[in-house]
């Protein structure tokens, strides 16, 4: 059971994040007496701290960052690690999952990929028609909570897929997929091939796999969010929810520029 010790770390962090979230967004799950159970009160101190040196000056931000390793040390690994792979998903668990929603798994990818954004350390929704970027269009655009929500998800994604070049001939794809399990704080990014199906629902699957965590600031239904490759990886599909609870698909395909 060493690794329960990582456990509490992970939990600070945890409610640390969501406290942030809550200040910045006024998401209000953290409460006093969970960063009481939660967090120590050296911590709770130096969080303290920063919160007072947002509100003085970028400078005072510069001093409680220089200060920061010595009030939030490395972690020593005492069997986290093992106890992670212990619970991350297998294939054979990602496969059932993404079965629900009319996808079939083929393999894990191994191999380095490459993504046709203009630097490696940016995402489809920081990109700008100039790097190749085309939305939905306004109409399908929806809100998490609309009735018509799943519908027009799918409807979206699928004309977009289809007219921007996401499938091969055998409708074959690449998806990012997270194999963290449940109990893990941190996520294990792949990129795993995968095949459309006949008959699919993406948006209304209930799939573990596609579902967004952030969609449940708004709302406690299944909302998909989910990020695809051509296999050529030419072309990159992003399906994302907004700040303003909106749901809608991105692609990057740079080579339609023009």
């Amino acid at each position: 059971m060493g690794h329960l010790a990582d456990d509490r770390e992970q939990e600070e962090c945890r409610v640390l994040m969501k406290f942030w979230w809550q200040l910045a967004m006024t998401y209000q799950e953290v409460t006093e007496t969970d960063l009481d159970r939660h967090v120590s009160r050296a911590k709770r101190e130096a969080v303290q701290e920063l919160i007072e040196a947002i509100r003085n000056s970028p400078e005072a931000i510069d001093a409680w960052l220089t200060d920061a390793p010595r009030r939030f040390p490395p972690v020593q690994d005492r069997g986290y690690e093992a106890h992670r792979s212990s619970v991350s998903r297998t294939d054979d668990e990602v496969a059932v999952d993404l079965a629900r929603a009319g996808i079939k798994f083929i393999e894990r990818i191994a191999t380095e990929i490459s993504y046709p954004l203009p630097a490696s350390d940016q995402g489809p929704a920081s990109c700008g028609a100039e790097h190749g970027r085309f939305d939905s269009e306004p109409h399908e655009i929806v809100h998490v909570d609309a009735l018509d929500m799943p519908a027009k998800v799918n409807t979206s994604w699928s004309r977009m897929a289809n007219e921007f070049g996401l499938f091969d001939e055998d409708r074959e794809f690449l998806l990012a997929v997270d194999y963290a399990g449940p109990d893990t704080a941190e996520s294990e990014p792949r990129w795993v091939r995968v095949r459309l199906g006949e008959e699919w629902d993406l948006a209304g699957s209930g799939s573990s796999t596609l579902r967004s965590h952030f969609a449940g600031v708004f709302t406690e239904r299944f909302v998909p969010e989910f990020t695809m490759l051509s296999l050529d990886q030419e072309m990159m599909l992003n399906t994302t929810v907004w700040g303003d609870a909106t749901v809608s698909t991105i692609v990057i395909r740079p080579d339609r520029l023009g």
